[in-house]
């Protein structure tokens, strides 16, 4: 009975997803005739998932590619990521599978212009005049 239960629950999401009223997981809508593929694994653009080697560049066209698809799922599966700037895209979500972890690559040290493997982060947006307002994170997406 408990496997059976288990089994069950695995596919409770995509049940879910069914119910709603906007068409997800690779189905089109009437306005849009275009079918959107169901997940992109960042291991097909490119990262390891190794902990070793810089992985944002592949994770990023994953993104990319779910983005210019229409929308998608993005699916890291079990590894260690090493990470500098990941940008997101709309209608792009973000599966994390069990045993999967994004690593923050090391920051460019002081007096240096890169950081872990020759890589950096995206640079801060310029200051605004509401700065002095807010959280620095508030207004400063591109480098968190």
């Amino acid at each position: 009975m408990n496997n059976q239960r288990r089994s069950m629950l695995k596919f409770a999401p995509f049940a879910l997803a069914r119910l709603t009223a906007k068409p997800v997981f690779g189905q089109s809508d009437s306005s849009n005739s275009v079918m959107t593929p169901l997940f992109f694994d960042v291991r097909v653009y490119g990262a390891t998932g190794s902990g070793r080697t810089l992985d944002s560049p592949g994770v990023n066209a994953a993104i990319n590619a779910a983005a210019a698809a229409g929308g998608g799922t993005v699916v890291f599966p079990a590894g260690t990521y090493l990470c500098f700037s990941i940008r997101l895209r709309s209608q792009v979500h973000l599966y994390i599978s069990q045993g999967a972890t994004i690593l923050a690559a090391a920051s460019p040290l002081p007096g240096q212009t890169t950081g872990e493997m020759g890589g950096k982060y995206d640079a801060a947006e310029p200051k605004t005049a509401y700065d002095a307002y807010q959280d620095y994170g508030h207004n400063h997406w591109h480098n968190s």
